[in-house]
């Protein structure tokens, strides 16, 4: 057996790389994204992600209003 480990064979064979977190495709080290196209895929799932965190911040602000109404205000609103 060699004294080199498999990470070091496998630097040898293919040399520093990363891969798309998009695709999953072998890239250079220095690029975030491999294509144009990943590029946009990234983008429209960021959009989403910002998208979809605001409705749920708005959607628990009026969840908190609501329960707040109902243990506060309503009980002193009905007369006894």
């Amino acid at each position: 057996m060699s004294n080199s480990s498999w990470k070091d064979q496998i630097q040898k064979k293919w040399g520093p790389h990363k891969h798309c977190p998009i695709c999953g495709r072998a890239m250079a080290r220095e690029k975030s994204l491999c294509s144009q196209s990943c590029n946009d895929n990234y983008t429209a799932q960021e959009k989403k992600k910002k998208k979809k965190g605001r409705r749920n911040t708005i959607m628990m602000v009026g969840c908190l209003v609501a329960m707040i109404l109902i243990m506060f205000v309503i009980p002193f609103a009905t007369p006894s």
